[in-house]
Parts: C-alpha cells; structure tokens; sequence
C-alpha cells in the first residue's frame, strides 16, 4: 500500500481528488474519480493489502455511501460500469473487517437489501458484492447456500466468495482437529483468548517469499553491526513460536534453513487462520498447538530458538511467562522478545484513557464511533500521531492496539534488570 500510494495519488492529482471528495459533490459523478475506480493498480491495492491512510477511508466511506443509495434510485446503470470497482471495495471491507463507520440510514438501507438478496431466486452479483461491502457473506446462511457452488463469469466475484465464504468456513472446520495442550485456568489468558477468538490479529493476505538461510545468518543480520559467538550452529533449529497469532509470524520462521517450527497460541480462531494460510502457501515444516505459555511447562520437548514478539506484555505476569520460556531454552539457545515500549507508547496511553473517559467498549460498533472520534481530535499532536499507524485502520487491530483487555509497557532499565536477574546475555 505505502509503495502503491504515491503512484496513484501524485501531488497535483492528491490535491484535486482531496477537493473533490471534501465537496458536497457526488463522487461517482466526477471524471476524476471515474478514471480512479477504472484504475487497476488502485483496484489492486484495495484487493490485497489493507488501506492505512485517513483520506482514502474517507472517500471510500462516501463512495460506498453513494454506491448503496444509487442502487434505489434511477441512475443504478452507472454502477454496472464500476462492477469490478465494488467487489474490490467489498475485499477490502472485509480485510478492514467493516471498521469504517455506517450510518443508521445506511444500516437500514442494509437489511432492506439482505431481505432482497435472500428472497430473490435470481442471483445478483452486483446486490451482493454491494452486501459484502457492508457485511460478511458468510453472516448470512441463506446467502451462502446460494453462493457456495456458483460459479460466475467474473473471477474477481468468485474471489469474493472465496474470500467471504469458503476460506472462513475451512478456517471453521480447521479449529475442529486443530490439538492442544490443556484447558486455559489463568483469568486474564482466558479474556485474552476471547479477544483474539473474536477478532484474530493480524489480519493478512499476502506475504512475502523468501530463500531459506541459515539461523544465524538471519540473527546476524537483525543485530549488525553486533555479532554473538555461540556454540550452537542451529543446523536443524527447532523453533517455538509463543504465541503466533494468525501465523504472519511463522511465515518468517519456516525460512530459517532446515528448522522446524512449532506455534503455539491461545485463539483457536487465529490458529485455524494461520493454518489455512500456511496450507495454501505449501509450507510443510510448521506445526500449530492451542495453548497458553503458563501451561508450556507441560511440553516435553525444548528448543533452539524461541520468539514471543508482541506476547508477553499481554500476560497477567510477563516475567512468570518468561521463566517458563526459558525453561524450554536448549543451552546456547537463542531467545527474541518483542516488548511494548512505555517511552515509545505514551499516545496510546493517551488515547486509552480518551476511551475510558468516554466509556467506549471493544464492540465494533464502539471501535467504529471512538476511531471516528480521533479523526475529529487530529490537531492534537498525541491524536495524530496514532493516526500513522497501520494497526488503526482494521478493526482486529484497531482492537489489539487500543482497546486490549491487558496491556504492560517496559523501560530500558526494567528490560536491563530482567536480562540480568534471569542471566542472560544481551
């Protein structure tokens, strides 16, 4: 998307689009917005990677606004031109789950329309790939028995059902043989757990592919200009992920040459979503496992190199997970965390408590009117500074990043005295 952006929104062209769509004016009217939506790369853009930019939310917002009432009215010829443009509104909706705001006219125009849909014998493509801008497919079942074996002539609205419909339903039938080790007793991972069973993060399509290369090569390149002297040469490492989340992760492990990777996590819903993932890119040297680090213990075997990237700050006793990290460490192992910062972290602990004064809940409706909030307070200089984030724009990890159920933060003196009293070597 960064890469993308600057291609398709050159200065001289930014600043006209932005007048255009700052103005009273309907957008699918305009030449210059006619000419974006027939734009392939845009088209791309919205297919395949999540839309992180204050300004494309919002003329998407209207677009799909003006799309969903253009449908009743009398100019509905002019959205059959932009056919392939609303499919890839509805992909990208979906990849964003549905975090732009609706409002209450919109919402009952919606459930006017999912009454149309499901009524009607005939299948429009174009009713529903208008539906999937709003909701799921998959939400609805009697939409789904009509689209589960249609075939269309267009291959981007079969890649829409496949997206909204077969891919979340292989993800359903995965969190069946998925194993796992033991029930979950500790409170706090059992409100973590919930989070992520509702809201898997992060939330991904594509990602990149790479030659394996040897672990310390990779480590090397990460720490340069340092280098370690170890006497383990990982040849064969095998790798723990504590907690792997959707499996974007592994993605990166699994290229370490020779390893064997296991990921471990608390959702059975992010699990079967890096499972599917990791299936369909042919990765054969990653298995998964549903538990929480507090019952690691109960593993039999240890490992070479252990990650919890974005992990541990999430547990009730960061430090109580890590011991039993460590505990799984081979000798002359190596292991990478990733822990929040409270230095780098001070405008979300702002925005945090903007949420907690305003009394806003983890729902999507309330995840919705606080982001809509903080596009309002962007003059201020902690506000906009969250607006940079890719994590605010989708809801999972709009969810991750501001409304988490826990959330600890770490100074360099605190990180210091840990490698110290668990005596490690930095």
């Amino acid at each position: 998307f960064r890469s993308a952006r600057p291609l398709l929104f050159l200065e001289e062209n930014n600043n006209q689009v932005r007048k255009i769509v700052d103005s009273d004016s309907l957008l699918l009217k305009n030449q210059t917005i006619q000419n974006l939506l027939k734009e392939e790369l845009f088209l791309l853009m919205l297919q395949k990677s999540l839309i992180a930019d204050q300004f494309i939310e919002k003329m998407l917002a209207k677009l799909r606004y003006e799309i969903l009432f253009t449908l009743v009215g009398s100019n509905q010829n002019i959205l059959e031109g932009h056919f392939d443009f609303i499919i890839s509104l509805a992909e990208q909706c979906f990849l964003n789950e549905y975090v732009y705001v609706q409002s209450k006219k919109e919402i009952n125009r919606i459930n006017q329309l999912i009454n149309v849909v499901v009524s009607n014998k005939e299948i429009s493509e174009l009713k529903i790939a208008i539906l999937g801008c709003y909701i799921p497919l998959l939400s609805k079942q009697d939409i789904v028995n009509k689209l589960f074996n249609y075939k269309s002539n267009n291959i981007l609205f079969n890649d829409l059902i496949a997206m909204q419909i077969k891919e979340p339903m292989k993800e359903k039938a995965l969190k069946n043989s998925m194993k796992s080790l033991s029930k979950i007793f500790d409170e706090v991972s059992s409100q973590v757990r919930d989070q992520y069973e509702e809201n898997p993060y992060p939330r991904w399509r594509y990602t990149y592919d790479q030659l394996p290369s040897p672990f310390l090569t990779r480590l090397w390149r990460q720490i340069r200009p340092n280098k370690i002297k170890i006497q383990n040469k990982f040849n064969n490492p095998n790798v723990l992920l504590a907690g792997c989340g959707t499996g974007h992760h592994a993605c990166i492990a699994k290229d370490y040459l020779n390893s064997n990777v296991l990921g471990v996590d608390l959702s059975l819903s992010s699990l079967a979503y890096a499972k599917r993932k990791t299936d369909e890119l042919g990765f054969n040297n990653i298995e998964y496992l549903n538990a929480d680090i507090l019952e690691l213990h109960k593993l039999t075997k240890k490992f070479d190199v252990i990650e919890c990237v974005g992990v541990l700050h999430h547990m009730k006793e960061p430090l109580k997970g890590l011991k039993i990290l460590l505990n799984l460490l081979e000798p002359h192992g190596v292991v990478k965390l990733g822990l929040y910062s409270e230095k780098a972290r001070q405008h979300i602990i702002k925005v945090r408590e903007f949420i907690k004064k305003n009394k806003f809940k983890n729902t999507i409706a309330d995840i919705r009117a606080c982001r809509e909030a903080i596009f309002n307070k962007k003059e201020d200089k902690m506000f906009k500074k969250i607006l940079h984030s890719s994590d605010f724009y989708a809801t999972s990890s709009a969810r991750d990043l501001i409304f988490h159920v826990q959330e600890h933060r770490f100074t360099l003196p605190q990180i210091s005295k840990i490698i110290s009293d668990f005596d490690l070597e930095f």
